[in-house]
């Protein structure tokens, strides 16, 4: 047998009452998970609030005890503001329709005297931990052909991000994947800092007067150069991960011997 009901109850949360018979808006505000700009305080100053409650107060038909259908609380053991039925009806259908039906039906189940069944709550998405995420990610691109290793660490963990919104390679501050080689390959600016040039400069004088790479904006691998056939013997691309880890790009570097083509511009020390 169903027990009967004597409290009004909302989304599993009891709507006190005070001694005129009022119920607790902030009640009702916690039932439907305090959104912050649906104060009752906020409704309270509504135009249509107080119109309605001049309404309810000169029918004369009042549902409550006494004679105010709204009353603000301010300090004490129950602070807050209660409202007669008709004007919770008026609250819950400006917070939103959907609570609004609630109330409706918390109503009905108390005239009733039955316990209203609670909405279903919304099940929690579980995110897998990224260390999981990554070793299937690059369980499924190993059964992929033509890939190489390079490629492969950065399809898992673009899909490790995708899963779990995190990139595990940043974690580990593995932002740039080194090429199979023990050569010791160098940025621009990497190389610059070695005879007192910007990464820019660096730039400027592999494509201008060592004729080593050409600049190409915009291509397609991320980068903004591209080796010439006399920088092959010099340069490299490495695969990188773009920050926040969606997507990845191409970064040329270049082996140590390429200083040798800035020394002749190079900045005395200071």
């Amino acid at each position: 047998m169903t027990p009967h009901n004597t409290e009004l109850t909302i989304l599993s949360t009891t709507i006190r009452q005070d001694a005129e018979g009022r119920y607790c808006l902030n009640d009702c505000w916690a039932a439907a998970r305090k959104p912050e700009e649906k104060k009752p305080s906020n409704w309270h100053d509504l135009l249509g609030t107080q119109e309605l409650v001049e309404e309810i107060r000169q029918s004369g038909n009042l549902t409550f005890g006494g004679k105010q259908p709204l009353f603000v609380k301010k300090g004490g053991n129950a602070p807050g503001i209660w409202a007669c039925k008709e004007l919770v009806y008026s609250y819950a259908m400006w917070i939103n329709p959907a609570f609004h039906l609630q109330v409706i039906r918390a109503f009905d189940a108390l005239i009733n005297g039955q316990i209203p069944n609670p909405a279903p709550k919304p099940k929690r998405i579980r995110k897998p931990a990224f260390d999981t995420a990554f070793t299937r990610c690059m369980n499924v691109v190993a059964l992929l052909p033509n890939v190489d290793e390079n490629q492969k660490l950065l399809m898992a963990a673009r899909g490790t991000h995708a899963l779990c919104g995190i990139n595990p390679l940043e974690v580990m501050g593995y932002t740039a994947i080194p090429a199979a080689t023990q050569d010791n390959y160098l940025t621009p600016t990497e190389l610059g800092r070695q005879v007192g040039l910007s990464g820019r400069r660096v730039n400027q004088i592999l494509c201008e007067e060592a004729h080593l790479q050409v600049h190409t904006p915009g291509s397609s691998s991320g980068s903004d150069w591209s080796m010439t056939e006399k920088g092959l013997a010099f340069g490299k691309m490495f695969d990188s991960t773009r920050k926040g880890g969606k997507g990845s790009q191409q970064q040329l570097k270049w082996k140590p011997s390429a200083i040798e083509f800035l020394r002749p511009f190079a900045n005395p020390p200071a």
